[in-house]
C-alpha cells in the first residue's frame, strides 16, 4: 500500500511538528480505518516558563474528534478552554491567575504495522494547540503549544494498549500585563518521559460502538512539587470517548474489537 511505503517520510515530517500542544491525542492507539471517535480530555500539567523558569500551571479541557481516512493514519480536531497561572520567585501569591480562555488545534498519529504476534507496533504523534488565558485585571498569557513523540505501543488483548517513548513539548508564546506591556516566553522543559494507558470496556452485544477510557502521563527529570504550584514539570491527562463502528468500505473489518 501507498501509505505504508511513505511512513519513513511520515514519521520525521511528525518530528518536525512536534518540535514546534500540552495532552496528546488521548487514546493514542489509532482509530481504525473508516471510522470516527468522540471524546473528551482533562489536562493538568506544569511547566517551567522562561529562562527564569517560573513555574507555571495548564488547565485544559478539551473535545475531541478523530478520523480514520486510511489503516495507519488519523487526523483529528481538538476545542475547549485553557486555564493558566504562573508562580514569581519569591512571592507568596501566583503573580498571575487566568480564567478559562478559548484553545483549540489539531492532532496527527501514525503507526506501523503490528509485528511480535501483533502485539507490538511503533507510533508517532503530533499537536498544535493554540490558547489564551486572561485574569480580571485584563493580564493574560496567550500563545501556542506542540507536542510530538515517537514511541512504542503494546497491544495487551481484551484489554487494550499501552504506549510509552520520549515526550517533546514547545510553548512559545506572549504575555500581556494590566497596564498594556507585553513580553515572550516559551518553557524549558522540553524533553519528557511519556506514558500513556489505554482502556477499552467489554460491553458484549450491547453496543456496536468501542468506549475507551485513557489515562496519559509525562514526567521530567525536573519534576517536583510546591505548595503555590504543585504540578511541576510533570503533566497527568484524563480522557473518555467512543468508536464508531465502521462507516463504510469493507465490512469484514466491522468486528474490529481492541
Amino acid at each position: 500500500m501507498k501509505i505504508i511505503n511513505r511512513l519513513p517520510l511520515l514519521f520525521v515530517l511528525m518530528s518536525a511538528i512536534g518540535a514546534n500542544a500540552s495532552n496528546l491525542a488521548n487514546p493514542a492507539t489509532l482509530i481504525p480505518e473508516a471510522r470516527v471517535a468522540v471524546g473528551a480530555s482533562y489536562h493538568l500539567g506544569g511547566y517551567s516558563l522562561t529562562d527564569s523558569e517560573l513555574p507555571s500551571l495548564f488547565n485544559r479541557i478539551h473535545g475531541r474528534v478523530e478520523y480514520g481516512p486510511f489503516r495507519y493514519l488519523t487526523i483529528g480536531v481538538d476545542g475547549g478552554a485553557t486555564q493558566i497561572e504562573v508562580d514569581r520567585v519569591n512571592d507568596t501569591m501566583p503573580v498571575f491567575h487566568g480564567k478559562f480562555g478559548f484553545s483549540g488545534g489539531g492532532h496527527l498519529k501514525l503507526s506501523t504495522p503490528s509485528f511480535l504476534n501483533n502485539r507490538l507496533s511503533v507510533i508517532a504523534i503530533a499537536q498544535v494547540t493554540l490558547f489564551n488565558s486572561e485574569n480580571e485585571f485584563s493580564a493574560s498569557y496567550s500563545g501556542k503549544d506542540g507536542t510530538g513523540i515517537v514511541g512504542m505501543q503494546f497491544y495487551i488483548p481484551g484489554f487494550g494498549f499501552i504506549s510509552a517513548g520520549p515526550w517533546v513539548y514547545v510553548i512559545q508564546g506572549s504575555n500581556k500585563g494590566s497596564a498594556g506591556q507585553t513580553g515572550y516566553y516559551s518553557n524549558t522543559d522540553n524533553v519528557r518521559g511519556w506514558l500513556a494507558i489505554d482502556f477499552f470496556p467489554k460491553l458484549g452485544e450491547v453496543a456496536t460502538n468501542k468506549p475507551y477510557f485513557s489515562l496519559e502521563i509525562s514526567v521530567s527529570p525536573k519534576a517536583n512539587y510546591s505548595d503555590r504550584i504543585p504540578v511541576q514539570a510533570f503533566s497527568v491527562s484524563l480522557s473518555f470517548g467512543t468508536i464508531t463502528k465502521r462507516l463504510y468500505g469493507v465490512e469484514s473489518d466491522v468486528e474490529w474489537n481492541p
